[in-house]
């Protein structure tokens, strides 16, 4: 595990410096040295997100609005896990090498924007002056301890998604940290993160005639479920989802048949 451990450092380092082809050449040295597909992602996801966080998930430039797109890398590790089922055993990394060679340009999409760094999204805000040092990638949230409230879990979970409808980020996080502590309770609690998603859809398509940011939304929820399910627990509640469409105004429209897992 040792020279595991220096691989991930090294992997680190790479993945921070933007540097592509040497992330690449880390990881074909990790599927050499017989590491597990899920201890990669593990350790890709721990040190990227810190730096895909943004402060908020749009930006208003001079007006327009500009999407602040902060998942591909979070989209393309979950998928990295399930496409190899439908591959040759020969191919099963194959996936993931495509997230690896992805995460070093998808950090800190947010000074990207403005052109402050290089990046996928370098290209689509400001640009950046060559002349000018290029900044290292910045963790726009700091880590958060958990906050653990009174009272029954269902009104601390509306609680929860309160803080989340008045955009109280820190609070909001805080307090979903102290709900995910109680694991018997995780499949209402992931299943409100997605209807957290679900309700946004409407307001969005409205003012920005998009169904894209509402979606993604929704995706993220769905993909925090299924890494929950990876790790070997089940979600519940087909109840949880149904009181959601209610109240998410969407009654009488047809439900979404949700795959088994």
């Amino acid at each position: 595990m040792d020279k595991a451990g220096g691989l991930y450092a090294k992997l680190e380092e790479r993945i921070l410096a933007r540097d592509q082809v040497g992330t690449s050449a880390v990881f074909y040295d990790l599927v050499r040295a017989g590491r597990s597909r899920k201890e990669i992602i593990h350790e890709t996801v721990r040190i990227h997100a810190p730096y895909t966080h943004v402060p908020y998930h749009q930006r208003i430039d001079n007006g327009f609005v500009r999407f602040v797109n902060n998942d591909h890398c979070l989209l393309s590790a979950r998928t990295s896990m399930r496409l190899p089922a439908y591959l040759p055993s020969a191919l099963e990394y194959l996936p993931l090498a495509q997230t690896i060679w992805y995460v070093p340009t998808g950090l800190d999409p947010w000074n990207q924007l403005l052109g402050k760094m290089p990046g996928h999204y370098g290209g689509r805000g400001q640009k950046r002056d060559p002349n000018t040092p290029v900044a290292p990638p910045e963790r726009h949230w700091p880590d958060q301890d958990a906050v653990t409230l009174d009272g029954p879990f269902e009104e601390r979970l509306d609680h929860w998604l309160t803080l989340v409808q008045r955009g109280d980020v820190v609070d909001a996080y805080r307090v979903f940290l102290g709900l995910f502590r109680e694991r018997d309770r995780r499949g209402e609690l992931l299943a409100h993160l997605a209807f957290a998603g679900l309700i946004d859809v409407q307001d969005r398509m409205l003012y920005n005639r998009s169904y894209t940011t509402g979606t993604r939304r929704i995706a993220r929820g769905r993909r925090s479920s299924s890494a929950r399910r990876s790790a070997g627990t089940t979600p519940t509640t087909s109840s949880t989802r149904a009181r959601s469409t209610w109240r998410s105004g969407l009654a009488g429209t047809p439900r979404t048949k949700w795959p088994a897992r």
